[in-house]
């Protein structure tokens, strides 16, 4: 998927759709992360597997660096992917569910 450079854009209807585009990929790419999160189940057993709050804490640090190293506001990206963590977590929690009483 190709995006114009920033400054190749001359109008802000040129800005809004490229951002509309990178976001539409972005939400792509959340899709495809979302299906490891749902076989992901297959390897975990119970409850303290599915929250693994030390690999939680790990990838949240991680994803705050490279928000960093990427000239983004670490804070806001780690808020992001603690909300998106929980959501996997909860989402996980309904499948193991389904999961043990089969």
């Amino acid at each position: 998927m190709g995006f114009k450079n920033p400054k190749d854009c001359h109008s802000l209807e040129e800005v809004r759709n490229e951002i509309d585009k990178i976001d539409e990929h972005i939400i792509s790419l959340f899709s495809e992360r979302h299906k490891y999160v749902e076989e992901i189940v297959r390897f975990k057993h119970d409850k303290d597997a599915i929250i693994a709050q030390e690999r939680k804490d790990q990838v949240i640090l991680q994803r705050k660096k490279w928000a960093e190293d990427s000239g983004l506001n670490a804070d806001t990206f780690a808020k992001i992917y603690t909300l998106l963590i929980e959501s996997n977590i909860d989402h996980e929690m309904k499948l193991l569910k389904t999961k043990n009483k089969a």
